[in-house]
């Protein structure tokens, strides 16, 4: 799940490393803050806790093995703190407001850096018995044209990132809409507390025992319908490898801003929409998952039919739930008016209309621990 991230914390901290050594060749080190570019980068390509620590250890990792940024006067301390509390705030706010133009994000918290940089390095003076006031101010006054620099370079690197890394793209070029749904408030109204709700650790334990259940290879294009809060596709992702792909739906932005804060892969293509018209080309998806979804349908038959669209020849369909159909309804029976009488068939009601809309049915379990129902696409086997 986080070896992209990983990936791109180590290019990027590699890059944070080299580039003072550079600057400073040049004599260009205090003037243009080199170090500070890769890392605020980096704040918008992975989770705010990945890019956070990164930026704490790197300055202390480089004020170690090469004195800089120095510990005396203690820059790397305060220089560390800084990009930490900078790259904590640019990653919440980027996964929470994805449309939000990236110059927005950038300067507001670039003036917040210099704030901080500018008390910390003032404590921090003064513990050290050195001219607080001097140090503070020589270092808020060489700090200007790195923020120019980093307000020049970081959002058309942004930009370009989110360019090419629309995976989906190739195959979800259809138009797509947002049909109106009154359940969609219910779910925003809950999406701050849902994985309060659940027990996460065994709930990726489960969903990754099913994933293999279901024979999960790398390399499939898999739709997620009804994603919420990202668990179901975080399971996915160590499964379907690098050359993977998932499209991940909801009609909820609040789960979607949940689940894009959590993870962030560029295999993913998020959209926010319903199920009843995917932007999917046809025959473009090897796998349909539908996980705690299916009693939330208005019209079943058409999802099915849209499925079945989207789903290669011999393509395969899962619906499925962690607990029972009786579990199931009696929450549903107690929750929100707009889900209330969302009710879970049967099993075999299910299947039947798999059948009658071009799919093989090939296992159903209906019982006290789990409802599945795995079914393939018409259509020659892989």
């Amino acid at each position: 799940m986080k070896y992209r991230e990983f990936a791109y914390c180590g290019l990027f901290g590699a890059t944070a490393l080299l580039l003072p050594v550079i600057f400073h060749l040049l004599h260009l080190g205090h003037i243009f803050m080199p170090m500070y570019l890769p890392l605020v980068t980096l704040a918008f390509f992975v989770s705010p806790r990945l890019s956070a620590l990164t930026a704490f250890l790197v300055p202390v990792l480089s004020g170690i093995a090469t004195g800089m940024p120095p510990f005396y006067p203690p820059v790397a301390p305060v220089m560390a703190l800084e990009l930490a509390i900078m790259s904590l705030i640019i990653g919440i706010v980027h996964a929470s407001l994805p449309r939000v133009h990236t110059l927005l994000i950038l300067l507001p918290v670039l003036m917040v850096g210099r704030v901080l940089n500018l008390g910390l390095m003032y404590l921090a003076a003064q513990f050290v018995n050195l001219p607080g006031k001097f140090i503070a101010g020589l270092s808020l006054l060489s700090g200007w044209p790195g923020i120019v620099l980093m307000m020049v370079v970081i959002p058309p690197v942004v930009r370009l990132s989110k360019i090419h890394s629309r995976p989906a793209r190739e195959f979800c070029t259809r138009g797509n809409t947002n049909t109106s749904n009154p359940r969609t408030d219910f779910f925003d109204s809950i999406a701050d507390k849902w994985d309060t709700w659940h027990d996460l650790k065994d709930q990726g334990n489960k969903l990754g025992a099913i994933l293999d259940e279901f024979g999960v290879n790398a390399g499939e294009h898999v739709l997620d319908i009804g994603c919420g809060t990202g668990n179901l596709t975080m399971a996915l992702l160590p499964r379907i490898g690098t050359s993977g792909k998932i499209v991940a739906v909801d009609i909820s932005s609040r789960m979607l801003a949940r689940a894009k804060g959590k993870i962030s892969d560029s295999c993913i293509m998020w959209h926010h929409g319903s199920a009843e018209k995917l932007p999917i080309d046809n025959g473009k998806i090897d796998r349909v998952l539908c996980f705690s979804i299916w009693p939330h349908f208005d019209n079943p038959e058409e999802i099915v039919k849209e499925f079945h669209r989207v789903l290669r020849p011999g393509g395969s369909l899962h619906i499925f739930h962690l607990i029972s159909r009786e579990q199931v309804n009696r929450i549903h029976s107690q929750a929100n008016p707009s889900v209330r009488n969302d009710t879970l068939v049967h099993a075999t009601e299910t299947a039947n209309l798999l059948t009658r809309n071009g799919f093989i049915v090939c296992s159903t379990r209906d019982d006290e621990e789990r409802y599945v129902i795995t079914a393939r696409k018409n259509g020659i086997l892989p």
